[in-house]
């Protein structure tokens, strides 16, 4: 009776956060759309992420979580462009019962900028806008195939402080991630719900809503003489944009040292595409401000310290728009 109860009361919040997903006003929070470890930046940001035991596959598809089977710490640390950097900090509980929980912060830094008065000339002072998510990810692996997962998470963005004139500008977000996860033989197949939830905000002319989507992923495992990984994920923003991504993983050294590329695309990238072989040839920044990514390659460095696993993650993003690649850095520690 009690277990029924809360089963009841969990599926009202889904309820509840599912609605308020819906409503039409203007998308915020775009800093959750981007890669939070270096071995998802790597393979084009693909929630089905090859190495299924890395703590924050739960950005994409929380379910995976459900294949790791040690308790571990991760750092992840990202110099995204200019004075803009990001970094985030995790931890994996391997409960009894077979649960994976992981707590994890996310934070994002976008440099200082000058604060100016009333009539544009500058003030002593400087903004630090930043970004931040707090959360945590649950994960079952409830049949022999069948993972599912949830991840609630507190999101908060504050643009500008209040000071003599400017005004304390924020926006915060309470939202859930819902996945599920299953392997069978070679193929390994993924699907969730991203960023469901209520927004708040004290913007005066627009409410500021989470950038709702879902999405759906397939994997495969070709081993022969060598081992490739290939996976596929498509996902749809359900106010407007929709993304393809694709990538591959080659473990070389007996998984000492893994190799992967990827990349993202959508509809216009593929439309252009082929429209370079004619007259309606345009440039990737004068039709894609959906999608700056062109090309993503990563590597994971794995080695035993005192019979334990630490592993070294980098990724390069190369950019459509001839902005200089952008680098990130994680560390996994296993217990």
């Amino acid at each position: 009776m009690k277990k029924q109860k809360t089963k009841n009361i969990v599926i009202i919040i889904i309820i509840i956060f599912l609605k308020n997903s819906f409503c039409e006003d203007a998308a915020g929070f775009d800093f959750l759309n981007l890669p939070v470890s270096a071995r998802s930046a790597g393979i084009g940001n693909i929630s089905l992420i090859g190495e299924s035991a890395n703590v924050l596959a739960m950005r994409g598809n929380p379910a995976m979580l459900s294949e790791i089977k040690n308790n571990a710490v991760e750092i992840d640390f990202a110099p995204i462009i200019l004075d803009v950097y990001s970094g985030a900090l995790s931890g994996v509980i391997v409960l009894q019962n077979g649960l994976v929980v992981v707590p994890s912060i996310f934070y994002i830094s976008f440099g200082t900028t000058d604060a100016v008065d009333e009539n544009g000339d500058k003030l002593n002072l400087e903004i630090a806008p930043f970004s931040l998510s707090v959360d945590c990810a649950a994960s079952y692996r409830f049949f022999e195939r069948l993972s599912s997962g949830i991840r609630i998470k507190f999101v908060f963005e504050q643009i500008a402080k209040r000071t003599i004139y400017w005004d304390n500008i924020y926006c915060g977000a309470f939202a859930l991630d819902l996945g599920i996860f299953s392997d069978y033989k070679a193929l390994r197949y993924s699907a969730g719900l991203r960023n469901a939830g209520f927004s708040f905000d004290n913007y005066e002319n627009i409410n500021v809503k989470l950038p709702v989507s879902a999405f759906v992923a397939v994997g495969a495992i070709l081993q022969k003489e060598a081992k490739i990984e290939w996976f596929l994920e498509c996902e749809k923003y359900l106010y407007d944009y929709m993304f393809f991504r694709t990538g591959f993983e080659i473990p070389v050294f007996r998984d000492v040292l893994i190799l992967r590329t990827g990349t993202i695309f959508s509809p216009n990238d593929v439309k252009n595409f082929f429209g370079t072989f004619g007259k309606s040839s345009k440039k990737s920044w004068e039709y894609s401000g959906e999608n700056w990514i062109l090309a993503t390659v990563g590597a994971t460095i794995n080695a035993k310290i005192k019979n334990e696993l630490l592993s070294i993650d980098i990724a390069c993003q190369f950019r459509k728009d001839g902005i200089r690649p952008g680098l990130s850095f994680s560390g996994t520690m296993y217990f």
